[in-house]
Order: structure tokens, then C-alpha cells, then sequence
């Protein structure tokens, strides 16, 4: 949506730069007839004036438009979808308390990106109102931020990626940090947000009430916050951030220490083969991980991709299928695996998981068995995800016209003996770790999809019903 605002501010803007022959008469830029005028005067022109009204101070005016003639409610809404709003005081916000003191809201925007989102200034003003001198942010979008003075520079940073679950060493830190703050005074409060305030923000504020202890479990702690969230009860719907909910669940009930975990993969098998155009494709895939890194005063996400490899033909007849890596690639912590169909005229995304070695525990025995208890460092280790615990497929293929119903994929592994693995970065003490206020990150996804888009719920939820 973003996208056409732009472009018909920018539009506007240059038509009006190729027409105007800088004559006496005022210049008008009609943005559209239901919308107040854009007026430009120039009885006397100049370089001046054409550098001062530069395409972001039409899009500014443009925004000013629509909120004056009180268009941006239908649009605030449109684009929150089934997201619950906050609708009293005069306020209209994309915001939900999912606890008496934790907020879950959509991204506090400005300029045009206010005109369809939370505005920065709104958002203000419902947090001074409500909450002077008793609230936190908690930032957890890696890709933009804003500027943290406006909210008296009570503001912290969590970056992770879209569509992407956070890094585990980076759970507990955010629990002690809003843990910390709400114990200080029974007023104060903890504002999430990630883009949407859906997601990402689901996923840290779910792993906060495992923490606090408020649910023993994760499926009650994403049943809450769906129930609180939205309209529909999907809140966390990315298979991949669920799966680090439960993570942190097994961590906090086991009282666990995080220790890294080295493996590599020896093979992936597909059973069934998916249903390519033709009976036949071309599977390909990458093999990240994730890490976090300090740059100067500013904490970065950075996904580096550890193995791409040629593509496989696959026909319909060769089910199952397996791919055998033909050499020991380590992989330690979190690891980023996406598939792809590479076919003569285009490469598609088919399908992306997240895993964390430490919490791969079944072991294979020589007939094929899972055994649950198995371990050693010979052992050949198994992890296998259905289709709804796949991210992206799990909502582009509900008729199953791609991968069948019971597609199962299953990845073998084998553990690399401990004293080469990684030292640990997660620590079970208490102590809140300083977090930068500022972060910035690459994503790796080649696809486009936003937030709002592929978060809105419509996939295929991993959770149980629970009685309300």
C-alpha cells in the first residue's frame, strides 16, 4: 500500500516539474479529487522553491491531506486487518494490551507510512497520556528505526528479520531487560513492537510470559496472545517463531543451560516428491546461520549463508527423495534452511525452516526407529517437519497442489563432538544485558512479501484449541 502513495506522490511531483514553464499563476498538484489540494505557489519562481518542495515535502503535505479530512481511520484499519485496535480516548491505534502492562503495537511511523500505520506523534501522545514517565519500548524490527528522542530516549532494541524468528541467545536478554523494568513500579509498562506488531512481537512477548511464569506452556502462552491480539486467534502463525516459543518453553521448564551445539547434515529426504509442472523439477537449497554482531554502538543481525548447492532433477517416480551433502558442513546454534525449484526460467522459494542444533535430541537406531533417548557422537540424529511446520508453504499451498497433505521432510544429522563446538552466549543469570539503541540488518529473503501480508493469520496455525 505504502507503494502506491508513493508513487502518486512522486508521480504528481514530476508531472508538475515537466508542465510548470515557472508562469505567474499558482501551481496546483490535485492529488485526487476526494482530497484537499496541494497548493504550490510561485508568483515569482525560483531554484529555490522547486529544491524546497522535494518529493518528501509533497508526501508530508499529502499525508497532512488525508489526515485532515479524517480519511486515515478506514485506512488505518484496512491495513491492520484482524488485528484487534485500541479505539477510546479519541485514540484509533493499532495497539492491544496482551497484560495488564505489556503492549503489543504496530510500527510507530511518520510522514505517509503514518497515514496507513500507528503515527509516531499518536502513539506519543496515547503513551504520555496513559503512561507518562512509566513505559518502555521495545523495538524488534531489524530493518528501520526512528528517532527515540520523541519518546523521552526510553526506547531498546531487539533486531531480528522479518518473517523470521529471533536468535536464541537474544530471548533471554529481552525477558531479564522487561522483566527488570516492570519490577521497578507496578505502573509501569513494556511496548512491543516489531512492523505489524504481530509476528515478531508475538514471539518475544509469548517467550516473556513463559518467563514471568504467567503460562507454564507455550501453546497457552500463544493462545493468549492470539486471543488478545487479533480477531481470529491467529497471533504467531510463522511455523518457524512458534518453534522458538517452544524452545524457550523446554529452556525455562528445565531450567536449561544453553550450550551450543555442533552438527552437520548428511542428508534430506522428501517424501512425497512435490507436484512440479510437468512431473518434474529442480530443487536447490542454502544453508544459513544466524548471528549477531556489534558495530560500534549498533547491534546487527547479519544471516551468512554457509553452503549453496547445485540443483537436483527430481521426477514424480523418484519418490522419496533424497539429496546426500557430499562433505561435512559444521553447524552450530541457530541455522536457516530454504528450498528452492530452479527452473529455466525463473528460481522459486518452495519452503524455509528454522532449527537450533542444541534442541535436536532424536536419534535413528539401525532399523530406521526414532529413539528418543538416544545419544552419543556416533549416533545419526533425525528431525523431520510435516508440511504446516514448513514456513511459507504453510500458507501459499492450502490446496495442497504442491506438496501433498502428508509431505514430510527429514533431515539426518550427526552431532560433532563438544569440545569443538562454539563457546556459549546465553547465560542463565539474571543480569539484563545492555542492548544498543540503534540496529540495522540484511535480509536475506528473496522474496518481498510484507508483514502485514504473509503474518495477517491466513496460514495454517501450528496451536491447539484451548478453552477460552
Amino acid at each position: 500500500m505504502r507503494g502506491n502513495f508513493t508513487f502518486l506522490c512522486r508521480n504528481y511531483w514530476t508531472q508538475w516539474q515537466k508542465e510548470s514553464k515557472f508562469s505567474k499563476s499558482t501551481k496546483i498538484c490535485q492529488i485526487h479529487s476526494a482530497v484537499s489540494p496541494v497548493y504550490l505557489p510561485h508568483e515569482t519562481p525560483c531554484s529555490s522553491h522547486v529544491n524546497r518542495l522535494s518529493a518528501p515535502y509533497v508526501e508530508d503535505r499529502m499525508a497532512t491531506s488525508f489526515s485532515n479530512m479524517n480519511l486515515t481511520n478506514p485506512i488505518k484499519g484496512l491495513v491492520s486487518k484482524r488485528r484487534y485496535r485500541y479505539k477510546k480516548d479519541g485514540f484509533n491505534l493499532d495497539l492491544t494490551y496482551i497484560t495488564d502492562n505489556i503492549i503489543a503495537m504496530g510500527y510507530p511511523a511518520s510522514n505517509i507510512e503514518g497515514v496507513y500505520r500507528n503515527h509516531i506523534d499518536d502513539v506519543v501522545k496515547f503513551l504520555d497520556k496513559k503512561h507518562l514517565d512509566h513505559y518502555y519500548i521495545y523495538n524488534l524490527c531489524s530493518e528501520r528505526s526512528y528517532d527515540k528522542s520523541k519518546f523521552h530516549n526510553r526506547v531498546k532494541v531487539f533486531p531480528f528479520d522479518d518473517h523470521n524468528p529471533p536468535k536464541i541467545d537474544s530471548i533471554q536478554p529481552f525477558c531479564n531487560d522487561v522483566k527488570e523494568w516492570l519490577s521497578k513500579d507496578e505502573r509501569n509498562v513494556a511496548a512491543v513492537h516489531c512492523k505489524a506488531g504481530k509476528g515478531r512481537t508475538g514471539t518475544m512477548i509469548c517467550c516473556y510470559l513463559l518467563h514471568s511464569g504467567m503460562f507454564p506452556s507455550a501453546d497457552e502462552a500463544l493462545c493468549h496472545y492470539g486471543k488478545t491480539r487479533t480477531q481470529d486467534k491467529k497471533g504467531v502463525t510463522i511455523p518457524s517463531q512458534v518453534r522458538y516459543v517452544r524452545y524457550y518453553e523446554k529452556l525455562v521448564r528445565g531450567n536449561l543451560n544453553y550450550t551450543p551445539v555442533s552438527m552437520y547434515i548428511k542428508e534430506f529426504i522428501f517424501n512425497p516428491v512435490p507436484n512440479f509442472v510437468g512431473g518434474q523439477g529442480c530443487l536447490s537449497f542454502t544453508i544459513s546461520h544466524q548471528t549477531l554482531q556489534q558495530e560500534g554502538e549498533k547491534l546487527t543481525q547479519k544471516c551468512k549463508k554457509l553452503r549453496k548447492n547445485d540443483a537436483f532433477e527430481v521426477k514424480k517416480a523418484d519418490s522419496p527423495f533424497s539429496i546426500k551433502l557430499d562433505y561435512c558442513l559444521p553447524l552450530t546454534g541457530d541455522i536457516k534452511v530454504e528450498f528452492y525449484n530452479k527452473s529455466m526460467m525463473r528460481k522459486e522459494k518452495l519452503f524455509q525452516f528454522w532449527f537450533n542444533t542444541f534442541f535436536i535430541t532424536d536419534v535413528v537406531d539401525v532399523n530406521g526407529y526414532v529413539d528418543r533417548n538416544g545419544s552419543g557422537e556416533d549416533c545419526c540424529y533425525v528431525l523431520s517437519f510435516d508440511k504446516n511446520e514448513l514456513d511459507i508453504v504453510n500458507k501459499k499451498d492450502k490446496q495442497n497442489k504442491v506438496f501433498s497433505a502428508d509431505f514430510k521432510l527429514t533431515m539426518l544429522l550427526q552431532r560433532i563432538p563438544r569440545d569443538d563446538c562454539c563457546p556459549s552466549t546465553y547465560e542463565r543469570p539474571s543480569q539484563v544485558q545492555d542492548t544498543p539503541s540503534e540496529s540495522s540488518a540484511d535480509s536475506s529473503d528473496d522474496y518481498t512479501n510484507e508483514e502485514d501480508d504473509w503474518d495477517s493469520g491466513e496460514g495454517n496455525t501450528l496451536l491447539p484449541n484451548i478453552p477460552e
